[in-house]
């Protein structure tokens, strides 16, 4: 329970700085590199991971649609035939899940590769 707590706060640090001088991928990695230096299983880590890139996706969102005061977010929805800002940030948080899931998901099965056979053998035996 500890390294999901670190790994999910070091995702929400981390991703948010990525999201500044990175691309909008960034959380990927940022996910992926979490769940290597805070190990954990790989049901444990999709979670944190979804809950991670959800919520840092949502507070990014309705940070920049509070800042320009949801001008934004009303000519997209416009374009997207009349949907609402509301349904817009939810889908961002919905993407945003998705990507940090499966960041999270290929650092746990990366470290499970990169893990020396004999780790792997006490592992199966448990």
């Amino acid at each position: 329970m500890k390294n999901a707590s670190i790994a999910l706060f070091f995702i929400l640090i981390v991703g948010n700085i990525s999201h500044l001088f990175g691309p909008w991928w960034a959380v990927v990695l940022v996910a992926a590199l979490a769940i290597v230096l805070f190990p954990m299983g790989p049901a444990r880590a999709l979670a944190v991971g979804i809950t991670a890139g959800s919520m840092l996706w949502w507070l990014n969102a309705l940070w920049i649609n509070s800042v320009n005061t949801g001008m934004m977010a009303n000519k997209i929805g416009q374009v997207f035939q009349a949907v609402s800002a509301l349904q817009l940030l939810s889908a961002t948080a919905l993407l945003g899940g998705l990507l940090g899931g499966l960041g999270a998901l290929i650092g746990a099965y990366g470290r499970g590769l990169l893990a020396s056979p004999d780790s792997r053998r006490r592992r199966r035996r448990r």
